[in-house]
């Protein structure tokens, strides 16, 4: 029986999937090994040996075993994987197609062209973000489509996202009268609750940084190559955020947040998973009064996101929370008195 299921894996596995999987293990840098790795993969472990080798040897992957470590490293980072190399043409062109397939929703044809999408993404999964789910939230809405000036500023993003190039731009911040010149060594560039985001490195500031895509302006490509730094994850540089916007600094302070609900807000809250953290806690048994609890650090998309229930939900922790809600809703509640 054993023997057989495992057979029936490895004949369905295609062999490119199996080579990207290993290549996403080995990238993380926590050494996995031949027994691992096969077991997650579904195959035997001199399959996994053949994968590597091949890796190695046809692909000219810097992968290597560690005898301390006991699993498989790269010796130096691989922004580029050999055969799924994009180029920024190719990405922007991702992009269009990926924005003009509104009339397909629910045709074979879509279903089709969303595996393809996955796949031709999959080479470039460090460097980039583009979520197929985020398109069914945009059926149903006209596109207006992208504007030639659009289309130049992916392409350049795009060249210095790939290419690990430094970029030069203008940038007006939403509380800013005027826009700054910044320089950034992109690491990725992510499409979030539909606006587009550059995540890098601020060379100005020592920091790393997110800018909103659509307010970069006089886009600068320059000549200059850098080192895409190795302990960047997208997944821990928004694990305080609650939205797009994260404490982006190092040793930033992490806020123990708490919120009660009531009502149809207390069950949408409870109904979804908002942030990894996060714990609810009834505080009436039938479910209309509840407290949500999470770890952040950074404040404003959270304060945006409990006004929008109104009087059904009540920031009690941190007290820079609270004020910030509770001034902005008598700001607001002004504008009808």
């Amino acid at each position: 029986m054993g023997g057989s299921n495992g057979k029936r894996a490895e004949g369905t596995r295609r062999p490119l999937e199996r080579v990207l999987r290993i290549h996403e293990m080995v990238s993380r840098g926590n050494y996995p090994n031949c027994s691992g790795m096969a077991r997650e993969l579904e195959v035997d472990r001199k399959t996994i040996q053949r994968d590597l080798n091949f890796m190695r040897d046809e692909l000219e992957l810097p992968i290597t075993y560690s005898e301390t470590s006991h699993g498989y490293f790269y010796t130096r980072p691989v922004n580029d994987f050999p055969f799924l190399k994009t180029s920024s043409e190719d990405l922007v062109a991702l992009i269009l197609a990926r924005n003009a397939l509104g009339p397909l929703k629910g045709s074979a044809l879509e279903a089709s062209l969303r595996s393809g999408f996955q796949r031709l993404q999959a080479g470039m999964s460090e460097q980039v973000t583009i979520p197929w789910s985020d398109i069914d939230q945009a059926f149903s809405v006209k596109s207006v489509g992208m504007t030639e000036r659009d289309v130049f500023t992916f392409d350049r993003i795009a060249k210095s996202v790939l290419e690990s190039r430094e970029l030069q731009f203008e940038y007006r911040k939403l509380t800013g009268d005027a826009p700054v010149k910044r320089r950034l060594q992109p690491y990725h560039l992510a499409e979030i609750d539909g606006g587009w985001y550059l995540i890098g490195h601020d060379l100005d500031r020592n920091a790393r940084r997110t800018f909103a895509v659509q307010r970069m302006r006089a886009v600068h490509l320059t000549a200059k190559r850098f080192q895409r730094s190795r302990d960047f994850r997208l997944e821990d540089h928004f694990a305080g955020s609650f939205g797009v916007w994260a404490g982006e600094d190092k040793g930033t302070e992490r806020f123990p947040v708490k919120i009660r609900f009531r009502g149809f807000a207390a069950r949408v809250v409870a109904e979804r998973r908002w942030h990894p953290s996060q714990e609810i806690t009834l505080l009436e048994p039938d479910g209309n009064f509840i407290e949500l609890t999470m770890t952040l650090s950074a404040l404003p998309d959270l304060a945006r996101w409990v006004m929008g229930f109104g009087a059904q939900a009540e920031a009690i922790e941190p007290p820079e929370l609270r004020k910030m809600v509770a001034s902005e809703l008598k700001r607001a509640a002004g504008q009808y008195e």
